[in-house]
């Protein structure tokens, strides 16, 4: 099999009214091959997912491709029950230096949203802070024994929700570049201060009133707010949105766009407001119609129209015509090995993410980093050379 048609079948496992017999049936008219679809869920971060489903059916699975499904479930169930220990070290620690998080993204997702904790993989937990905390955040973590590295929002592509990530310093070793393969139970905090998503000048902020609405629900037996089902919905959608247009990983974030509409008690016309008043209607758009067309997300057609038609009209047939090979493409890349290739993935990004702008402005506000050589690492790398 192809590696779109390997996908895709792995994506037709979690389609909500999928059937064993006819998802048996496509599969072996696309060319049987259980251990390139095992391998490929367990990189892609979906291989608990596919355990739980295949737990439900009743498939003759061979005997090593259900072992790795297994497997994979339970490592994944250990590595979040480590997360979710300690998520609660910091929350206590919160709690007693009077400081307010909302939990952000896998640790919601996993506790409240998923039918089991298992079934999310999560890399890091985020945190989303009053500004007016950060510093007071910031030492809480080192006094709990985590180092953190901090990163200008000048530099590079341009990211500011978080300028930091604090990682213990007795667990530095262990990680991979996949984050669903890493060995290492003890992740990243990541303490932001907005949800604004950017990248070489593209920029989405959903923040203002994120906190008004917030809910308070039990996260590792503490209590913990978290985005309102409508903002958590919008937050998913950009940040899926902004993994494309990135070329990380974003098979995790449909699947949560799928989770998060299957569970219920969206307000579907709170969410396409929302959408309007962030200027977010192309990236809810898109990760609405993604999730629906690949994994048969439930979403009312009326609610993708309206977005659809409030997006840029290039914008809007652009996103139309994307496909799970373009996904791939994308979030599938090559590491870099030279400047050359540096030089060119620039120029590639920029393209990217200019294809995703919202309309002329945005398009030359994404080229015009491409003129500030010196807030890149391949820039600074350059000017190092001509100094010589």
């Amino acid at each position: 099999m192809s590696t779109v048609a390997t996908v895709q079948t792995i994506l037709d496992v979690l389609r909500p009214q999928q059937t064993p017999s006819q998802w048996e049936s496509d599969f072996v008219r696309r060319g049987r091959d259980w251990d390139d679809l095992v391998v490929r869920a367990i990189v892609l971060g979906l291989a608990p997912q596919l355990h739980h489903r295949f737990s439900t059916w009743s498939l003759p699975i061979p005997p090593r491709a259900k072992a790795k499904l297994a497997a994979a479930f339970q490592a994944q169930a250990q590595r979040n029950e480590a997360i979710y220990s300690q998520l609660k070290q910091v929350l206590l620690a919160c709690a007693n230096d009077e400081l307010h998080p909302i939990a952000l993204k896998g640790v919601h997702l996993a506790a409240h949203v998923y039918k089991e904790p298992a079934l999310r993989p999560m890399n890091d937990i985020d945190l989303l802070f009053p500004t007016a905390e950060l510093t007071a955040a910031e030492t809480m973590l080192i006094q709990l024994g985590y180092g953190g590295k901090h990163k200008s929002a000048e530099m590079g592509a341009g990211v500011s929700k978080h300028t930091s990530t604090f990682r213990r310093t007795d667990q530095a070793s262990g990680a991979t570049s996949n984050p669903y393969l890493s060995a290492n139970n003890d992740r990243t905090v990541e303490p932001h201060t907005s949800l604004e998503e950017s990248w070489f000048g593209l920029k989405v902020d959903i923040t203002p009133g994120i906190r008004e609405r917030s809910e308070r629900v039990e996260l590792a037996g503490l209590p913990c707010l978290v985005l309102s089902r409508e903002d958590l919905l919008l937050h998913i959608a950009l940040h899926f949105c902004f993994h494309l247009i990135q070329g990380a990983p974003a098979m995790v974030q449909l699947s949560d766009l799928l989770a998060i509409t299957q569970a219920e008690g969206v307000d579907w016309d709170v969410f396409v407001a929302r959408a309007h008043q962030h200027r977010a209607e192309p990236y809810a758009y898109a990760g609405l119609k993604l999730a629906h067309d690949l994994l048969g997300a439930p979403s009312p057609d009326p609610v993708r129209d309206k977005l659809a038609e409030a997006t840029w009209p290039p914008l809007r047939r652009r996103i139309a015509g994307l496909g799970l090979a373009d996904i791939l493409r994308r979030t599938q890349q090559k590491p870099l090995t030279n400047l050359r290739e540096r030089l060119a993935r620039g120029f590639q990004d920029r393209q990217q993410t200019a294809n995703w702008a919202p309309n002329w402005h945005g398009r030359l506000q994404v080229w015009r980093t491409f003129l500030q050589p010196g807030r890149s690492d391949t820039g600074q790398m350059i000017l190092q050379k001509l100094r010589r």
